[in-house]
């Protein structure tokens, strides 16, 4: 199977459903073998942070798989600084991505062969 996925999230810290589906889409895919890969973009950079330090909620235990499997291709750079949650991305250790503007490259993941995906 040459299919490869990028799921772009989007979704606020006040979409937890939707930015905890996006991660369950990226293990499933990866479980099925399905190259995928995750970028917190947008408000999604808020969501980031949100899954990262609300270690009491069951989307927390999908963030850190996700990342534990590698998964998360990076954060949008230019978001984390404007959305004030530049510090708490920081600590996730997760690339900053600034390919375009200080934002990443959605043209680059589609030439190396990705569909995204955005949520």
């Amino acid at each position: 199977m040459d299919s490869k996925f990028v799921i772009f999230v989007h979704a606020n810290e006040d979409e937890g459903a939707k930015a905890a589906h996006a991660l369950l889409y990226a293990i499933e895919l990866h479980d099925a073998g399905i190259e995928v890969k995750i970028v917190f973009d947008g408000a999604g950079v808020k969501s980031l942070a949100a899954l990262a330090a609300n270690t009491e909620k069951p989307s927390h235990q999908l963030y850190l798989k996700v990342k534990d499997l590698g998964l998360v291709a990076g954060v949008c750079e230019f978001c984390s600084t404007m959305m004030g949650v530049e510090e708490p991305v920081l600590q996730t250790g997760l690339p900053r991505l600034n390919e375009i503007n200080g934002h990443p490259s959605i043209a680059a993941f589609v030439k190396d062969g990705y569909t995204p995906i955005v949520m």
